[in-house]
């Protein structure tokens, strides 16, 4: 349960870092155990001391709009912002603000079912490129071993959707870029929910590694797009399928996988400053076998 002394002893364990880079998680509102998840990704970004981390958190659901009215997340006091939020829209203000903060220069992270959010918000869509849509809600897209990024016209093949969880490999598709580069090709992740099927704009992709979707486990039979950035005026956007929780499921090792862990903080700190500087862990996932933190 995230609580008062937990935001604060975040502040205390992120204070006195020179140099830091500053990340806000917005979070409040999910299908998923977005306190878990949240608690897992400020762990995950302060334990290697180049960021600090804020929480803003949105109005529960069928909140008043006295509650909106408070709510003014300060985007632009931050090098980047990630989201583990879906559900109610925002105001159109707060909205607006964010469009703001990303098309002048602003960075996001959009983890998981994040990219379920705000459907009909144009802009949000155009960041984020693919999210959970039905078929018809836009081009659909995978990777192609032979040809790269193929689109998939909108209302043919099928929408969003995922098989049963299970553990599966990572795939680096650009191994130039700063987040991917010196990592394992292929590596393995444990027990997460793969997303498939995405629907959206699809335009200005760049794709950074991607997944085989198995028949076996009620995937597409091709290789679908998991880690991809777009940019959106001056600023960027991540896009970052791993990390599944449903509330009451107690195997989180989604979230402590030292493969999943380590993409995370090296995309954030890309997202802030352009490049990496974080190592690669020695305890790095192979193909063939996942490796966890203690819980």
């Amino acid at each position: 349960m995230i609580t008062a002394l937990h935001l604060v002893w975040s502040l205390v364990l992120s204070f006195g870092t020179l140099n830091q880079s500053s990340v806000l998680i917005v979070s409040g509102q999910n299908n998923h155990d977005w306190e878990r998840t949240v608690e897992h990704l400020e762990r995950t970004l302060l334990d290697v001391g180049i960021f600090s981390v804020d929480l803003t958190l949105s109005p529960g659901k069928e909140a008043d709009q006295e509650a909106w009215d408070g709510w003014q997340p300060n985007f632009g006091a931050y090098d980047v912002v990630v989201l583990a939020y879906n559900g109610e829209p925002w105001p159109e203000r707060v909205q607006k603000d964010f469009e703001e903060y990303v098309s002048g220069g602003g960075s996001i992270l959009v983890q998981h079912a994040a990219n379920n959010s705000f459907p009909g918000w144009e802009a949000y869509e155009a960041m984020v490129g693919l999210l959970w849509r039905g078929k018809d809600a836009g081009h659909g897209a995978y990777w192609d071993e032979e040809q790269g990024l193929l689109r998939i016209p909108p209302g043919e093949d099928r929408g969003a959707g995922h098989g049963s969880l299970h553990d599966w490999q990572i795939t680096t598709r650009d191994a130039e870029h700063p987040v991917m580069a010196g990592l394992p090709t292929v590596w393995m992740h444990p027990h997460d929910e793969l997303y498939h099927g995405q629907r959206g704009p699809a335009e200005g992709m760049n794709v950074l590694a991607t997944t085989w979707s198995d028949l076996e486990f009620g995937g597409t039979g091709r290789h679908e797009l998991m880690v991809w950035w777009t940019p959106f005026g001056e600023g960027k956007a991540m896009t970052f399928l791993p990390g599944h929780l449903w509330g009451g499921q107690e195997d989180d090792r989604a979230l402590r996988c030292v493969g999943f862990r380590t993409l995370l903080q090296r995309s954030v700190e890309w997202l802030a400053t352009g490049e990496v500087t974080l190592p690669i862990p020695e305890n790095f996932p192979t193909a063939e076998k996942a490796v966890v933190i203690g819980e």
